[in-house]
């Protein structure tokens, strides 16, 4: 299999190909084609290998039915005190708690 990275002379003919088709059919403006360079060598990246991309990912976050990402709400325990109690101490937890029964048993406490 060949490399798609590797530019080879046919690869680089076909560029100068695409260009220059590119430039005729834009009704060949004077900065030439080579000007259309980079998009011929995109579009000829995207012919030569179109599955590329095509691989599904699984998400490293858990997805709600509409496929977004859910985060767990102690993640925001570490951030520190986020400026509504004036305690100096920093022993009000002022973010959302993981679960309603945490949620349940520190309001209790207070």
């Amino acid at each position: 299999m060949d490399n798609p990275l590797q530019t080879t002379p046919e690869t680089q003919a076909r560029i100068a190909a695409k260009a220059k088709e590119m430039w005729e059919a834009d009704g060949r403006p004077g900065c030439g084609p080579d000007a259309y360079k980079e998009a011929a060598s995109e579009l000829i990246g995207m012919e030569s290998n179109p599955d590329a991309g095509q691989i599904p990912v699984d998400s490293p976050v858990p997805l709600d039915e509409n496929g977004q990402p859910v985060e767990e709400a102690f993640l925001e325990e570490n951030l520190g005190n986020s400026g509504g109690s004036m305690n100096e101490l920093d022993d009000r937890q002022e973010v959302p708690f993981a679960t309603r029964q945490e949620e349940e048993d520190a309001l209790k406490n207070q």
